[in-house]
């Protein structure tokens, strides 16, 4: 396919030719891994037409906060809630994170920050991203705090469901309360028995 540009169909014995533009992304280099013998240096060839270089988030300087205001509005948007803005210790704690998990995890934690805000102002303690990781290299987080959306989903919905009814608690997640029921049933979340 990269080099004509044609596929054949697994037991035909005709060629297809096909129009595609291949883009890959990787996190490592390849150019060091075709000289240790680990990549295929025709394979390394074909793709690298054109090549960007992006620095990992932590280099972005303004851009990072411009990245996160748009992936929290993107994250309220999706969730159907009123529009939120960043408070100035979420924007402090946003430029000193390390944010080893790149755009990913900056884009997680802004819908977490969506999901957990009362209101309509986001502050560093929704974003949780200083207690998963101090921003020194070489530290990897403790296991206890990587946190999945799911187990932040089982955690709201536990510590909210003694003072909010299913409805009030379906809006704050910004989902139906069919939805609402649907992960219960699939989280083995119990209802709580409210008097």
């Amino acid at each position: 396919v990269l080099q004509n540009g044609e596929i054949r169909r697994v037991g035909s014995e005709q060629a297809r030719h096909v129009d595609i533009r291949l883009i890959s992304a990787t996190h490592r280099d390849l150019k060091q891994l075709v000289q240790s013998g680990a990549f295929r240096s025709d394979l390394y060839f074909r793709l690298r037409v054109v090549e960007l270089l992006l620095p990992p988030l932590r280099e972005r300087g303004d851009d990072l906060v411009e990245l996160a205001v748009f992936l929290l509005d993107k994250a309220r948007t999706h969730l159907n809630r009123p529009p939120m803005t960043l408070t100035d210790d979420a924007l402090a704690a946003i430029r000193a994170y390390d944010w080893p998990g790149n755009v990913r995890e900056l884009e997680n934690a802004m819908e977490r920050a969506v999901i957990l805000c009362d209101g309509d102002r986001v502050s560093a303690d929704l974003l949780a991203i200083d207690s998963l990781h101090d921003s020194r290299p070489g530290d990897t987080p403790a296991l206890e705090e990587e946190l999945s959306l799911e187990e932040y989903f089982r955690r709201f919905v536990l510590e909210h469901q003694e003072r909010m009814t299913e409805t009030e608690l379906a809006r704050r997640l910004g989902i139906s309360r069919k939805a609402l029921w649907e992960r219960r049933q699939r989280f083995g979340i119990p209802r709580s028995r409210r008097p």
